[in-house]
């Protein structure tokens, strides 16, 4: 068995890094002939995937949910392509969803001896995404994360506050499958798997087998102060019951809205509105427990 790693230098603030020798060190252990490559960015890793790929690899990205995602794509343009994951990132919702380990003997196991799952994935303009697509004060949220990374894990918990003192709700129309509604709306997440914000269970309905997008959509006729208890109730899902949250499903959802808001993708920005994302069933092979 060869494995190709490519990992994000970045990633969780350097957690690639850092745990890469072990994860080198157990699967050596376990007779597993592995090398790693270092991306540069999300081109290189999904060439760099490719690449492997081709060559019969089975590619491991190390990092977050944004270099599984880059890793991703590239594994997805070779027939065959299978993909391991080593949890390395701030917030490894993926990884979580999927039930993958973190340490390096577990990681190495699953890459050994774990079954091969066919998930879904989505597609954005082209873009390829695992998780979750959102917009709305989430998303803004998520660039306020982005620019405290040096608080590590306690800025999930931070952002959403500072993003909070200066959101005003936006009049959002959400299409699925050709079924449109417009309303005001604090926040729309279009999910594949549902979890993102560092273990919370936003869309819990979500799953990455079951060939749809559920969609999640806040109501912004309440007050956005309210918000602080969902996201609580988010830990464990229960915040599904909330009078303000709405859900549909289908297999393609358009979001657009009365004036520009950042468009977030796992953990990256990706866009401003409108987007349009499409189921892709069954398109991604991964090594899971």
């Amino acid at each position: 068995m060869q494995v190709v790693a490519i990992a994000n230098p970045i990633s969780g603030g350097g957690a690639a890094r850092r745990r890469w020798p072990a994860l080198e060190a157990a699967l050596t252990a376990r007779g597993i002939d592995a090398r790693v490559v270092w991306s540069t960015g999300a081109a290189d890793a999904a060439a760099r995937a490719a690449e492997a790929a081709s060559d019969g690899a089975v590619v491991v990205a190390v990092g977050g949910d944004g270099q599984i995602r880059d890793v991703a794509a590239g594994v997805m343009t070779v027939p065959g392509g299978v993909l391991g994951i080593a949890p390395a990132g701030r917030g490894n919702d993926l990884a979580r969803h999927l039930r993958l380990p973190e340490e390096p003997g577990a990681v190495a196991d699953v890459l050994r001896g774990g079954r091969r799952r066919t998930i879904d994935t989505v597609d954005v303009g082209g873009t390829t995404v695992l998780g979750n697509v959102y917009a709305g004060i989430d998303s803004e949220a998520t660039e306020v994360i982005n620019r405290m990374r040096p608080l590590g894990t306690a800025a999930y918990r931070v952002a959403p506050v500072v993003a909070a003192l200066r959101w005003r709700p936006a009049r959002f129309t959400v299409t699925v499958d050709g079924a449109a509604e417009t309303l005001l709306a604090h926040m729309v997440v279009v999910a594949n798997s549902g979890d993102y914000g560092h273990g919370l269970r936003m869309v819990p309905s979500a799953d990455v087998g079951d060939g749809r997008l559920d969609v999640l959509i806040v109501r912004g006729d309440r007050s956005k102060y309210r918000l602080a208890n969902l996201m609580s109730q988010a830990e464990t899902g229960a915040h599904i019951g909330r009078p303000e949250v709405l859900v549909r499903s289908g297999g393609s959802v358009t979001v657009a809205a009365d004036r520009a808001v950042p468009v977030h993708a796992d953990g990256d920005y990706l866009m401003e509105l409108p987007f349009t994302a499409d189921v892709r069933p069954r398109t991604l092979t991964v090594l899971v427990p």
